[in-house]
């Protein structure tokens, strides 16, 4: 076999590894459940920090009346939560549940399962030429 479909082989292998883990996280946490846009919007919800149902239209550019629908239906999934702010009773604050943030994070989860795995089936010196190879992409 030559060099370039023995490369070809281990990344795909690689990859299938990436996508396995990804899917068990998945079904793990429901996604299946979940829209592409309601990915979009918890991905939106968080890496935005105090996020209020009037900044969220805005970002979303679409009215209050839209975003209090799009919210409920993530509630409804147990991805979101409202809280009221202690300053100002009219102001509701938008913020991701364990489930939400779990969701919201996936690839980061996948890839931290790749890690385990990685750790689970190389001993020091694998870990070692693993590290030093990828290095080098």
């Amino acid at each position: 076999m030559e060099k370039r479909e023995l490369i070809y082989i281990a990344v795909k292998k690689f990859h299938g590894l990436a996508h396995e883990c990804n899917l068990e996280l998945s079904d793990h946490l429901g996604m299946s459940e979940l829209q592409l846009n309601q990915l979009h919007y918890l991905n939106i919800i968080d890496r935005t920090v105090g996020l209020t149902f009037t900044q969220f239209a805005e970002l979303l550019k679409v009215t209050k009346p839209s975003v209090t629908e799009i919210i409920n239906k993530l509630i409804r999934l147990n991805c979101v939560e409202k809280i009221q702010s202690p300053d100002d009773g009219r102001i509701f604050y938008i913020e991701l549940t364990e489930k939400g943030r779990n969701i919201a994070q996936i690839s980061s989860l996948a890839e931290q399962r790749v890690v385990d795995i990685i750790l689970e089936r190389f001993d020091n010196n694998e870990i070692n030429t693993f590290v030093t190879l990828i290095k080098k992409l």
